[in-house]
Formats: structure tokens, C-alpha cells, sequence
């Protein structure tokens, strides 16, 4: 395995999760860049490719490249719900492939009280409270694969700018969700492992009023099939445990909110 992108002992996932974080895996993570400038570690600007996919691996290094390919072996969802004063995530699901099927949250819950957009709609006249509450649960998809760069920009960095066959994970908001399950569900329909072609990236830039965001095409390379050998199912079992330790900590953070439930109301009946 590429030892850029996956060990133990790490707090990487600090930010999302309170519980404790001791003997976490930590990989690299992939996300889109939209800014032409970013600062190095003296705090310099630096420019950098936009729109362009970054890659930080667990040492804080990033790459930059407008020219990167992904090879995704498998992906699944979550829910969250951010709370931007407090800048911190108030509630969070475990990972789950099916919305059929139930995913436990911080406090209890299925998927944080997410519902789709349709049922989410009719609140918005009939029930306005339970329309805001509805609205603050985000969907997110989560990439799990390798990434590929072409000449990478690496501000900071002395030594060989290499981007290949890194082991990553990208989590993609609401405007990227449905974009790569088509893809890859095509890849499936033709019985191909979507582990075995190599994604194109591409970026379109979205406009509405003043906003403006960028929004992932991925065109596959179907000319080069890769032959997939006993490294991917070790790496595809080193996703799996992370996405299962992952789904512990969900577990642990609601344990401790239902014990904090009891303390209170005990604090209660002995005042």
C-alpha cells in the first residue's frame, strides 16, 4: 500500500467526531479547489491550478492538479447535520447504501430525520417548523478508491510531486450527489468493477444569481481496463474497516448522548 495515504494512530476525524478518536485510521482525502491561490506553510500565497481536485494525505501535504483520475471501489451515504455558528456538526449518521434501510445518528435517530425532497417540499407550506428542521439534515456521498494526478502542484514541497494510484476518499454535498452513482451504476450495467476504469475528471461551473459552484463529470476510460490483483481486495478491506470504524464512533457518540439523557433527568428527580 502507498504509504502516503493510509496508517493508524491519527485524529483525523477530530472535526467530525467528538468520541474519541484514539488508534483512527487516517487516508488521504480528495476534494474540489476553487481557489487559484492558496497559502503555503509560511503563510505565502502560492498559485495553484482552478478549478483543480486536492488531495491532502495524512502529513498535511496537498497536491493540486486540473488533470485527475479516479478509480472508485465502492461509495456509500451519509447524513449530517452542520451547525455553522457553533461550527460544529450537531448530528451524524453511520454509513448506509440503502435509504430503505434504517442508519443510526448521534441522537437516536434514522439519518438524522432526513426525507427526500419531495416530502421536504410539501412542509415548507403545511408545517414551516418541521420544514427548518428538515432542511438543516445534508446528504452526502462518500468516494472511496485510488487517485491518479498529472503534474501536481505541491506548494511547499521539496521533494518528487507524484500523484499515483494514492488510496483517497472525497465526500461529495448535494450539488455532486447523483452525478457518479449514474456513472458508476452504467459501469455496473455493462458488468464492469467500477475499481478497474479509471474516471476522467472534468469540472462544470454552476451559476444561480450570485452564486457559483463547480459540479464533477467524470468520463470513463473504457480503452484500458485494469486488471484488479490481491492488492485491491487488501485495500478494499482497509476501506471497509474504515467505513466500519466510522460507523462504531457514530454508535459510541449516541451512547454517550443517551447516558447524558439519563444523567440530566436524574439530576432532576434528586433536585
Amino acid at each position: 500500500m502507498n504509504e502516503i495515504a493510509l496508517f493508524e494512530n491519527s485524529d483525523d476525524f477530530a472535526l467530525l467526531y467528538s468520541a474519541s478518536t484514539s488508534g483512527a485510521p487516517s487516508i488521504a482525502r480528495a476534494r474540489i479547489n476553487r481557489d487559484a491561490n492558496v497559502e503555503d506553510a509560511d503563510e505565502n500565497l502560492v498559485s495553484v491550478p482552478a478549478p483543480s481536485i486536492a488531495l491532502r494525505d495524512p502529513s498535511e501535504q496537498e497536491y493540486f492538479s486540473k488533470e485527475a483520475y479516479m478509480r472508485i471501489y465502492f461509495d456509500t451515504m451519509q447524513t449530517a447535520v452542520f451547525d455553522s455558528d457553533a461550527e460544529k456538526y450537531t448530528n451524524m449518521s453511520s454509513h448506509f447504501k440503502d435509504f430503505s434501510k434504517p442508519a443510526l445518528d448521534w441522537q437516536g435517530g434514522d439519518k438524522c430525520g432526513w426525507i427526500p425532497s419531495k416530502m421536504k417540499e410539501k412542509l415548507r407550506t403545511s408545517d414551516p417548523v418541521a420544514f427548518a428542521s428538515a432542511n438543516k439534515v445534508k446528504l452526502y456521498r462518500h468516494l472511496f478508491g485510488t487517485l491518479r494526478m498529472e503534474d501536481p502542484v505541491s506548494p511547499g514541497n521539496d521533494g518528487p510531486n507524484e500523484v499515483k494510484d494514492v488510496p483517497f476518499r472525497m465526500r461529495l454535498g448535494p450539488s455532486n450527489f447523483m452525478e457518479v452513482s449514474s456513472v458508476l451504476g452504467g459501469l455496473l450495467k455493462q458488468k464492469v468493477n467500477p475499481a478497474a476504469v479509471e474516471l476522467k475528471i472534468d469540472f462544470e461551473l454552476n451559476k444561480r444569481g450570485s452564486n457559483k459552484w463547480f459540479t464533477l463529470k467524470y468520463k470513463p476510460i473504457m480503452t484500458n481496463i485494469i486488471e484488479l490483483d490481491s492488492d485491491y481486495k487488501i485495500l478494499l478491506d482497509d476501506f471497509f474497516d474504515l467505513v466500519k470504524y466510522e460507523n462504531e464512533q457514530v454508535s459510541e457518540k449516541m451512547r454517550e448522548n443517551s447516558n447524558d439523557v439519563v444523567d440530566s433527568f436524574d439530576d432532576v428527580l434528586e433536585a
